[in-house]
């Protein structure tokens, strides 16, 4: 069995551990689906690692290196905020996410291909690390808003995930999803940024205007209005109850833009001459 598939396989065995978690609420299930969970993360590593010296570049030169390495990017957020808050049933719907990210990677064309010179340099890291963590954080963040959007209606307090670290306080579910979205905001921006002087090195304009330029414009915008939404609606006299599902519900939106912006896109006639999408190439 190869290495994809056991990872595939340990993902969903975490996912039911942290349901079990949620039921049982015991030390013992806490640390046990932990420990998948980082089992995952230590073969989704193994397998960008083992990638990169088959191939001999980073592994994101197409659709199912990119995927591999979105799937490693966002569980290793998800473990940064699992050290700070008990997030519980999040960690279900964080496996499960990674788990079809990395089930849609098997789907692609996995042959190693050189990749084209422009692509041959160290902004490309730096570019696609970055942007990766920023998609990764918006990936936790989409499911914190599903759950937010799940309990409201129930009537239920979403405070499940009150952090274990001594000194901090509950925090509800749309907070939470504030926070990782401001954690994952400046990793986009920073995407953004050294994509422009990368672009600038490599075919002598910092912005083009294509399809892929755009939409990652697009996607920039839509959670930067996410972010200054919540100064804006109590001006509107939003009450706070109607602002969090507003919230909660753009966020969903705003996911969907990230995966059509990665994804979608690339399969576009638009975008076939744009050297951005080589991932579906």
């Amino acid at each position: 069995m190869s290495i994809i598939n056991i990872t595939l396989i340990v993902y969903m065995m975490a996912s039911v551990a942290y349901i079990v978690r949620e039921i049982w609420m015991s030390a013992g299930t806490k640390w046990v689906s932990f420990g998948l969970l980082v089992l995952s993360f230590c073969l989704n590593l193994t397998l960008v690692i083992t990638r990169s010296v088959e191939a001999g570049h980073p592994p994101f030169s197409n659709l199912y290196e990119s995927l591999v390495f979105y799937a490693c990017c966002t569980v290793f957020v998800y473990l940064i905020f699992e050290f700070v808050y008990n997030f519980r049933i999040v960690g279900a719907l964080a496996s499960v996410l990674t788990m079809l990210i990395l089930f849609y990677a098997t789907l692609q064309d996995d042959t190693i291909r050189p990749i084209m010179p422009a692509l041959k340099s160290n902004w490309m890291l730096i570019h696609v690390i970055t942007y990766m963590l920023g998609y990764a954080a918006f990936g936790i963040a989409f499911v914190t808003s599903i759950i937010f959007l799940v309990t409201k209606p129930f009537g239920k307090k979403p405070q499940a995930i009150s952090a274990e670290v001594k000194g901090t306080s509950p925090i509800t579910f749309d907070k939470l999803s504030y926070k990782i979205v401001a954690f994952g905001f400046p990793f986009l921006t920073l995407g953004m940024v050294t994509g422009a002087v990368w672009a600038k090195k490599a075919w002598g304009d910092y912005w083009s205007w294509d399809p892929k330029e755009t939409w990652s414009l697009i996607t920039w915008l839509a959670y930067l209005v996410y972010l200054h939404t919540p100064l804006v609606l109590p001006k509107m006299n939003v009450n706070k109850s109607k602002m969090s599902v507003i919230l909660a519900c753009w966020l969903l939106f705003c996911f969907g833009i990230v995966n059509f912006t990665f994804v979608g896109l690339n399969y576009l006639p638009s975008a076939s001459d744009s050297a951005h999408v080589y991932g579906s190439k």
